[in-house]
């Protein structure tokens, strides 16, 4: 191993080691707080994570994954865990999480609409959810336009019916051991019918049942089977016979969540593959998500920096540099990306000073490395450029 690879992998390392305490590799939690909602009349108390290359000052937006039932801790830390251990894998984009709580004298009433029951706020918490939640994340978190929803038991149901209501302002939604029909109220049928309608872009449904609804897991499953298929609706069930309530989100969450990324993480390895040698492929692959997704979603850090480090020990280093750049643009704040700029630059024996320039600048604004990684970056720069 070389002193450079060495240097890295410490810097990673200790970076990690930080990130595992918060028992996260690529989330930080930037705040818990309050919202107390105009529509609902009481406070819902929520979590914000956002990924590691997250700065409040960068352009970059993320896709937002919105968990309800934070207050249920086994199933909650599970879900966002997982998106954890799929984000660190490249196998989904790095997004902004807000975790919902539901206080349980409120939680009935927040999912029942008021045709099934006069009490029923759910209306009011669809209000809640898409005029001021929503429109907060995107003005203080950087999420981006991708909404993503996953919902367990009562809330399995209540996303299930924003899909149907709201379809053209998500994307995606994950109901866990939902019910679909309650009094005047029958999802099934809402459901099957999505495919007749005309959509924005691709939209994905994934339920999953345990032993505790199967009537309402083969309604749903002969309705949506029996449709006309629509190349813009992806839905799609599973069902564990023996799995008790609680334990379905363990069970099914991973898969769902790898199954509404699968094509963002296909199109980003077309990018990523050894035999790609023309980097002008990303632009017509960024409209390949676009064209699927309805927005943009940046690929992942690790992508684009492999593919930078796979041409310079091909000794390709004018496409490394130009790789590394690409990094550079959607993850600013990487500041080693310059010295990996650097060090081919050097190769080439071309003028480092600017490079340099845009380093220092870079780490100086950088929250992405502790004090101690960021001065082990500084020794690294000297090293190079002595």
């Amino acid at each position: 191993m070389t002193k450079k690879a060495f240097v890295f992998l410490f810097i990673f390392n200790s970076l990690t080691i930080s990130l595992y305490a918060q028992n996260y590799e690529r989330y930080k939690k930037l705040k818990d707080t309050t919202i107390t909602s105009k529509y609902l009349g009481f406070k819902k108390d929520i979590s914000v994570l956002v990924p590691i290359e997250w700065q409040n000052e960068l352009k970059n937006k993320f896709p937002l994954i919105i968990v309800f039932d934070k207050q249920n801790q086994r199933s909650h830390n599970y879900i966002i865990n997982t998106i954890d251990y799929l984000t660190s894998n490249e196998l989904i984009p790095s997004s902004i999480i807000i975790s919902i709580q539901s206080e349980q004298r409120y939680r009935y009433i927040e999912t029942q609409y008021k045709i099934s029951d006069p009490s029923g706020l759910a209306s009011e918490n669809e209000k809640f959810i898409f005029d001021e939640l929503i429109p907060l994340a995107e003005k203080e978190y950087k999420a981006a336009p991708f909404r993503l929803l996953i919902g367990h038991s009562r809330y399995g149901y209540f996303t299930t019916s924003l899909f149907n209501s709201r379809i053209n302002d998500l994307n995606a939604v994950i109901s866990i051991s939902p019910f679909f029909t309650q009094k005047n109220i029958d999802l099934t049928d809402s459901i099957s019918k999505l495919n007749k309608r005309s959509h924005n872009s691709k939209k994905y449904y994934r339920f999953a049942i345990g032993n505790d609804f199967p009537e309402d897991f083969i309604k749903m499953d002969s309705g949506l089977s029996k449709r006309t298929p629509n190349p813009f609706l992806d839905s799609k069930g599973s069902r564990f016979k023996e799995a008790g309530h609680n334990a379905t989100p363990g069970l099914f969450v991973s898969t769902a969540l790898y199954e509404i990324f699968e094509e963002w993480s296909a199109i980003q390895a077309k990018y990523s593959s050894i035999t790609q040698n023309d980097l002008n492929i990303k632009t017509s692959l960024d409209q390949e998500i676009l064209s699927n997704y309805g927005t943009k979603l940046n690929f992942s850090l690790g992508v684009l920096n492999g593919k930078g480090w796979h041409f310079y020990n091909e000794k390709q280093y004018d496409k490394a540099i130009q790789a590394w750049q690409i990094l550079m643009a959607s993850y600013p704040k990487f500041s080693e990306g310059y010295l990996y700029i650097l060090n081919a630059q050097i190769k080439l024996k071309h003028n480092p000073n600017k490079t340099v320039e845009d380093f220092k600048k870079s780490l100086a604004n950088s929250d992405f490395y502790t004090e101690k990684a960021k001065k082990e970056l500084l020794t690294e720069l000297q090293e190079i450029i002595k």
